[in-house]
């Protein structure tokens, strides 16, 4: 009982940007829900300052705390937690390793995408969607042979992320095959798909030097085709279409 009296007001501390109580609370040994809380709250204020402290959290003995750390450290964003960030995706704890994955998406580092690679085959499909989400984040192509791969996944999660992804990266390399993926058993992949074709093929993302601004342009004609066909089409009868056009064989820049 006086013990507790003892136990820091993670709530209060947050309440008041009382950093200096936070960073110690983090270190209080003897609840890791209060060093688990602490480490939210820190992310939260984006206190660059507990960095370091954030960064030890990273092998604290509790998964949570740990798990809190990684998610704190993706908001504050600070250069020095990469490395760290990317021993995290190795920890024992799939929620650990999840959330180090969103938090490497998110500080944006290119030292941080082979790592990304490995995490794509991790056994917890949890894993694999975040870390398919965090290299549509980091603006890599060489992300994209990877994130092809990641379309065969079983989870359909996983599916969603890559495809996403491959939209954010803009590469048309990637267009082939989200094209076949239109033929997804589950509605929300194709849906994913489709917006990421959307991206792949706007106009706005062509370069002065890119030589497939047609194809960019054909492609929305046939995603529009896609999206209001009759229910007896299927996107292999899509595909038929398009491989008889004069966008049926891709030029890859």
């Amino acid at each position: 009982m006086v013990l507790s009296l003892f136990k820091p007001n993670v709530s209060k501390q947050a309440a008041n940007g009382d950093l200096t109580g936070l960073i110690s609370a983090l270190e209080y040994k003897r609840d890791q829900r209060v060093r688990a809380a602490a480490a939210r709250a820190l992310g939260v204020a984006v206190a660059r300052c507990a960095t370091s402290v954030l960064i030890n959290a990273l092998s604290d003995e509790h998964e949570y705390v740990r798990a809190s750390a990684a998610e704190a450290l993706g908001i504050i964003a600070d250069q020095d937690a990469i490395k760290p960030l990317i021993r995290a995706l190795k920890d024992k704890n799939e929620g650990v390793r999840e959330d180090a994955a969103i938090a490497l998406g998110k500080v944006g580092e290119r030292q941080a995408v082979p790592p990304l690679f490995e995490t794509l085959a991790d056994k917890e499909w949890e894993v694999r969607r975040a870390a398919a989400e965090a290299l549509g984040k980091l603006s890599d192509t060489r992300a994209v042979p990877q994130l092809i791969e990641a379309l065969h996944d079983p989870i359909y999660d996983v599916r969603i992320a890559a495809a996403l992804s491959l939209g954010e990266l803009g590469h048309l390399r990637a267009v082939e095959p989200l094209t076949k993926l239109l033929n997804d058993i589950n509605p929300s992949v194709r849906a994913a798909v489709l917006s990421a074709l959307d991206k792949l093929c706007d106009p706005r993302m062509a370069t002065k030097t890119d030589r497939n601004v047609q194809l960019r342009r054909e492609m929305r004609e046939l995603i529009a085709l896609e999206r209001h066909k009759p229910q007896s089409w299927t996107a292999s009868s899509v595909q038929k279409r398009r491989e008889h056009s004069r966008f049926g064989i891709y030029s890859v820049p």
